[in-house]
């Protein structure tokens, strides 16, 4: 994670990540750099170069979970709120049958 003016931003992030692809080559463990993305939070419509990872270019997303949320780049939860909208639903829908009114249960 990387904070800063746009500029600034991603110049500071692939510093880190090069040194993280050194850290990692190092200790000889290995990242699925397929699996990684990248999301660009800002209200600007156009998105900088992506960053990099062992030489590789990490994939922009609109969106992505992290830690169980829906974080889209501007940040306005339009996805997360639906989805859990439809989890509760799915939910209530399978315990009605034990505390509906016409339930046998007390």
């Amino acid at each position: 994670m990387s904070t800063g003016a746009s500029a600034h931003v991603m110049s500071t992030l692939n510093d880190y990540l090069e040194q993280l692809g050194r850290w990692l080559i190092r200790w000889k463990i290995q990242v699925n750099s397929d699996k990684c993305q990248y999301v660009y939070f800002t209200r600007r419509r156009s998105t900088p170069n992506p960053p990099k990872l062992y030489r590789r270019p990490i994939p922009w997303r609109d969106e992505t979970k992290y830690l169980g949320v829906i974080l889209d780049n501007r940040l306005t939860y339009k996805t997360h709120v639906p989805e859990v909208r439809n989890k509760v639903s799915a939910v209530n829908k399978k315990l009605y049958y034990v505390m509906g009114k016409n339930s046998k249960l007390s």
